[in-house]
């Protein structure tokens, strides 16, 4: 049997908010990334252009890439000054009038190819080490960092050639430089997830499952189809609401800039029953305890 909950008031009511809603998104400038000893320029470049690239692809920041900044002339003259290198209290006051919201700087730990002999052929391997450190302008204060490897597999045999080797070394660094797109995307999930609510009307559901939802979160807040969310149903206890989640969603179709359409993967019964608690709460309770969403990295095995 198939129900349909539906809500035209409230639907009216949602509209209008969801018009109403201006979603700016945070402004970041990407810095210049730095080279350890032994890690040429230019593959410093590669490594930070990807992660440009990926940032791009997420559609979360409003991006200020350095090379092409020109409110910050001024601060790079500064900053060659030796004398002002240190100078980060004058640093975050100009970063804040060109109105920026977070630095992400980075650096190139390694990028060392390796050679070997197989069947009479020269195979390539690339080591690539670097780390991202984000940081917000108005505090000065690191909101995330992460250091990332990228080593051959070590699995061997014909999987661990396809994976690991190349026929020379611009195509072993180009198969590890490749690798940085979804390690960005895991990084804003796990360190700037984005975070909203179930829309509590028009959802599907079939028995006492939860099939389909809608949530708040749309292409202006960077959701893509295929993300993967946490629903996190409340309880109070002690006087105290705590969030426990419940089940995952699947973003199946971007309805708009603020609203995506959604397939419950995992934990359809548990949705339903917290959506069903929360549609039995007077509507001051249900302002304080909506059923909220998390963005989550894709199970390993995701189609």
């Amino acid at each position: 049997m198939l129900k349909i909950v539906l809500s035209v008031a409230l639907f009216c009511v949602v509209a209008i908010a969801v018009q109403a809603q201006d979603v700016k998104k945070p402004r970041l400038y990407v810095e210049y990334f730095t080279e350890a000893n032994g890690v040429s320029k230019a593959d410093g470049d590669k490594v930070r252009q990807a992660v440009i690239d990926a940032l791009s692809k997420t559609k979360r920041f409003e991006l200020v890439d350095r090379d092409v900044e020109s409110s910050l002339k001024k601060e790079e003259e500064r900053r060659s000054d030796e004398k002002a290198m240190g100078d980060e209290k004058a640093r975050t006051q100009t970063m804040s009038a060109a109105a920026h919201d977070y630095i992400l700087s980075g650096n190139v730990l390694g990028c060392s190819v390796k050679s070997e002999q197989k069947d009479g052929k020269t195979m390539y391997t690339c080591v690539l080490n670097y780390s991202v450190t984000l940081t917000e302008v108005t505090t000065s204060t690191t909101v995330a960092t992460k250091a990332f490897d990228h080593s051959p597999s070590g699995i061997g045999g014909t999987v661990g050639k396809l994976l690991d080797m190349s026929d020379s070394k611009e195509k072993a660094i180009a198969g590890a430089v490749n690798m940085i797109s979804s390690d960005i995307q895991d990084f804003l999930i796990k360190e700037f997830p984005l975070e909203g609510t179930v829309i509590p009307l028009d959802y599907e559901v079939k028995k006492d499952k939860m099939v389909k939802c809608y949530i708040d979160l749309g292409a202006e807040h960077g959701v893509k189809k295929g993300d993967y969310f946490s629903v996190l149903s409340p309880s109070v206890r002690a006087g105290r609401t705590t969030y426990s989640e419940v089940g995952r969603l699947r973003v199946e179709e971007v309805v708009d800039g603020t609203m995506s359409q959604c397939k419950v993967v995992q934990g359809d019964k548990r949705v339903f029953a917290a959506m069903e608690s929360f549609q039995a709460l007077d509507e001051a309770a249900q302002k304080k305890q909506a059923l909220k969403i998390k963005s989550t990295v894709a199970p390993l095995l995701s189609f």
